[in-house]
């Protein structure tokens, strides 16, 4: 009983969640790597090319699985009963069914499409194999809709743990799979395949815990127009994001696909693998205060207590991610030259130019659950929307003018306007929120060294020709340089006390 409660903190959940972000970027490290060696670049960029295409399909996802995690933390905030509580799912679980339907609609529509968007980059052969990925690709989608429905409520009832263990679970069952079958199947549908089939399992799994642990009923389709109203501006908002976020992740790709060739949507895409990672681990801590920032809230904190607790969390993810940003711009190049070859070594600067503006997102991104507390991100997401649609144009302008680091400059150029600039300016005018304040927090003792430590680290390598002795050099002089001068002048009292114990634990 001690271990499943402890499971169910918020530390023990953030805990899970970099052990399976950590597993994650290990695997998909290899995979990526395993993939592109075992397929060829042309055949996975088939692949990459589709997936990034149909990811558009999860615009209409309207962030279900945040809006679970809010009302549900809400209701359990204002102690409202269990009757209150299963309108909410109930009614969330009915516009899940909805949208699931206008997916599988959109998917039929963007499957006519295919011909058209890609006669010039692929050939018959190549485009017949899309198809069948696409397929694949949009029932995983769907299925994965729903999952992140039932992640909601999860998080709702304040099960931390949960959505971290389905996940390393997904991660170690798909990388055992990948590799046994593209041993003996060299074609990159089988991709497509092993995620549906590892996301059917995992939606029994689901809605099977939901029922017996949560206590949660999905057959009933009580739909509250009440409810839906209360949620519906958040809905939108997080629609108007979503293809913001979208656009930016994926118009880069989409855009390569069309105008260049599979060879070179594959090196894009390891430069993204990469950003992929950055961003899955700067943002934990984001989900993770969700429940607490929307219980302090409901319960009528003042702002300047929040803002307090929320430093917490900032510095957490100016941690991380800066150790991420700055230990990939020392050992970064002689990393893609060992797992990629030197043929995909500009995956390294294109990173680079697409992470920087992303870590200064991201340090004060727990301010999005204040937003969707108040239902005010509709208004973040209608500013952000122009910003996208600059990003499109700039990207097709840029790209013939510079290739693919045309596409990252473009998609860093606009994200630094409206991700922000923009948002940070909102965030002071409308909310009041001394932003200066928390960056300054956030950042004080741990941004200058990660600075120096990169530095140290990339000048180490540089001149070592050897590719594996670079990149150990290179890594382990970021370490010595940044975590001496963060613990000896950089840390609080209290983030040292945390390391000492984890480090220096003593047995009982």
């Amino acid at each position: 009983m001690k271990l499943l409660k402890l499971l169910n903190t918020r530390s023990s959940g953030i805990t899970l969640s970099y052990v399976y972000n950590i597993l994650n970027m290990i695997c998909g490290v290899f995979l990526s790597s395993f993939l592109i060696k075992s397929l060829g670049g042309t055949e996975y960029g088939i692949y990459q090319t589709i997936s990034s295409f149909a990811n558009y399909l999860v615009l209409l996802e309207f962030g279900v699985g945040t809006v679970m995690t809010r009302n549900i933390s809400a209701c359990r905030g204002q102690n409202s009963g269990k009757e209150k509580l299963d309108k909410n799912i109930s009614t969330l679980w009915t516009v899940s069914h909805i949208l699931a339907l206008v997916i599988i609609l959109f998917s039929v529509i963007f499957y006519f499409c295919i011909d058209i968007l890609y006669s010039n980059s692929m050939t018959v052969s190549q485009i017949s194999s899309a198809k069948n990925i696409f397929i694949l690709v949009s029932g995983h989608l769907v299925i994965s809709f729903y999952l992140q429905a039932i992640k909601g409520i999860a998080l709702g009832f304040e099960k931390y743990s949960f959505v971290s263990i389905q996940n390393i679970t997904r991660i170690l069952l798909r990388t055992i799979l990948l590799i046994i079958i593209i041993i003996f199947f060299k074609h990159s549908i089988a991709i497509a395949a092993i995620d549906f089939f590892i996301s059917v399992i995992l939606l029994i799994f689901s809605i099977f815990y939901c029922k017996k642990k949560l206590d949660v009923t999905f057959g009933k389709f009580n739909f509250e127009k009440t409810i839906f109203k209360t949620f519906l501006p958040l809905c939108l908002a997080i629609f108007l994001q979503t293809i913001v976020n979208q656009a930016n992740n994926n118009v880069d790709k989409f855009i390569i696909g069309i105008k260049m060739t599979p060879e070179d949507v594959t090196l894009y895409s390891v430069a993204l693998y990469i950003y992929m990672i950055f961003s899955s681990l700067s943002t934990i801590p984001i989900s993770m205060y969700a429940p607490q920032v929307s219980m302090d809230m409901s319960r009528g904190i003042q702002k300047k207590e929040l803002m307090k607790k929320l430093i917490s969390p900032c510095r957490l993810t100016a941690m991380i991610g800066g150790t991420v940003l700055f230990g990939f711009i020392a050992a970064g190049k002689p990393f893609i030259n060992l797992l990629y070859g030197k043929e995909n070594q500009a995956a390294w600067l294109i990173a680079i130019i697409l992470i920087i503006p992303e870590f200064f997102n991201t340090i004060n991104g727990v301010l999005i659950n204040v937003l969707n507390y108040l239902n005010k991100r509709i208004i973040r997401s209608c500013a952000l929307i122009i910003t996208t649609i600059s990003n499109i144009i700039l990207t097709i302008f840029l790209i013939d003018i510079w290739g693919m680091f045309g596409a990252a400059v473009a998609t860093c150029i606009c994200t630094i306007i409206g991700q922000v600039i923009i948002m940070n300016i909102y965030y002071m005018k409308n909310l009041k929120i001394n932003i200066p304040y928390m960056f300054r927090h956030a950042l004080k003792g741990i941004l200058i060294y990660q600075i120096i430590g990169a530095a140290a680290g990339f000048a180490a390598g540089y001149f070592i020709e050897n590719t594996i002795l670079s990149f150990l050099v290179s890594g382990f002089t970021f370490v010595i340089v940044f975590g001496i001068g963060y613990m000896a002048f950089g840390a609080t009292e209290k983030e040292r006390n945390k390391i000492k114990k984890i480090f220096f634990r003593r047995e009982k």
